[in-house]
């Protein structure tokens, strides 16, 4: 998501990543307003959007996490409907959470679900 900075005209004059006081409208990358911004400031840091898109990785996978949880909370999907693979990453990036966390109560059980190669739950 990005959040404008306007001016007393209403004019964007600068884009973030995160919501302030300052940064109060929601806007979308591709307005040509913000679009130009965006230019703008990948010109002067020299970051490729390569870069952009590498540095996002973490965040978007984080977000597909909480989303897949949604999902088989409200039971649209079946967390077994999801291929082996995806199944042991996210039981092992959740598993590695709680412990990260402190929190690492019934998440063996999720972990022993998936059977197979425990270099693959990272």
């Amino acid at each position: 998501m990005l959040y404008a900075k306007v001016n007393e005209n209403g004019v964007i004059v600068d884009v973030a990543t995160s919501q302030s006081d300052e940064y109060k409208l929601l806007v979308a990358p591709n307005e040509p307003a913000v679009a130009s911004i965006l230019e703008k400031k990948f010109t002067a840091a020299s970051t490729s959007t390569q870069e952009i898109l590498a540095g996002s990785d973490g965040e978007m996978m984080r977000i597909l996490e909480d989303l897949v949880d949604l999902l088989t909370e409200k039971r649209l999907i079946q967390f077994t409907e999801l291929p082996l693979a995806a199944q042991k990453k996210l039981l092992g990036r959740k598993w590695v959470r709680g412990v990260h966390s402190g929190n690492d109560e019934g998440l063996m059980t999720d972990r022993e679900l998936i059977e197979g190669d425990e270099d693959a739950l990272i």
